[in-house]
């Protein structure tokens, strides 16, 4: 189960990656959830990492994907 905020920026993640065919920078992100450091947006993907939502790939850039789908969608 996702908090408010692990939501919200999943939900852009998956919204920004169907229309731009690519992922959002960390600049976007942090836009987009109005928060101001990188490191709430860096917490935010670790715990969507944790609970399986996302897998990131540390050496690359942009380079997060989408692995499981959100139950309440």
């Amino acid at each position: 189960m996702l908090t408010k905020k692990q939501y919200k920026l999943y939900s852009f993640l998956k919204t920004y990656a169907k229309k731009n065919k690519f992922m959002p920078t960390f600049d976007d992100m942090r836009t987009h959830m109005e928060v101001k450091s990188k490191s709430g947006i860096f917490n935010l993907l670790c715990y969507m990492e944790w609970k399986g939502y996302i897998k990131r790939h540390p050496a690359h850039a942009r380079a997060i994907q989408i692995i499981k789908e959100y139950e309440n969608e």
